[in-house]
């Protein structure tokens, strides 16, 4: 019994280290902390704020709202599966804003990854074309 004790409570530790350290993705500067995808823009939240706007219209989303303040903003649309994507950006230095973006309840990294290259485009920030690992199976392929 105090195996299994000790068992559960190191999982939940392990765990709890993970999601506090959160995931790296294949997009410099960008981490998935529990489907939520976080970076660091060299803008402000009323940028981001229009760019995420221009971006997820572009997508063809319906956005429901847009609001940004000169300390931070949201967007909020959804998708005709009414799937909700939420971005939102708050200012943590002069044009300097922490972007957070969430499709749905669990979240989706590879759509949210893809909202944040197209937002770091609009805002015109250099965006890697690919991961290094994706660049290396894609020189195997062509061999």
């Amino acid at each position: 019994m105090k195996t299994m004790k000790m068992r559960a409570l190191l999982a939940l530790v392990a765990l709890c280290l993970i999601v506090a350290a959160g995931c790296k993705t294949d997009q410099e500067g960008a981490t998935n902390r529990v489907g939520t995808i976080k970076a660091t823009l060299g803008a402000s939240p009323a940028a981001v704020t229009e760019a995420a706007k221009e971006v997820l219209s572009d997508m063809e989303l319906i956005i429901i709202s847009s609001n940004s303040t000169a300390i931070d903003g949201r967007v909020v649309a959804r998708t005709a599966q009414d799937v909700k994507v939420r971005v939102d950006s708050e200012k943590i230095g002069e044009d300097v804003s922490e972007v957070f973006i969430r499709v749905g309840t669990l979240g989706d990294s590879d759509l949210s990854l893809a909202v944040l290259t197209e937002i770091k485009k609009k805002l015109g920030i250099k965006v890697e074309d690919a991961a290094p690992a994706d660049k290396d199976r894609e020189e195997t392929k062509g061999a």
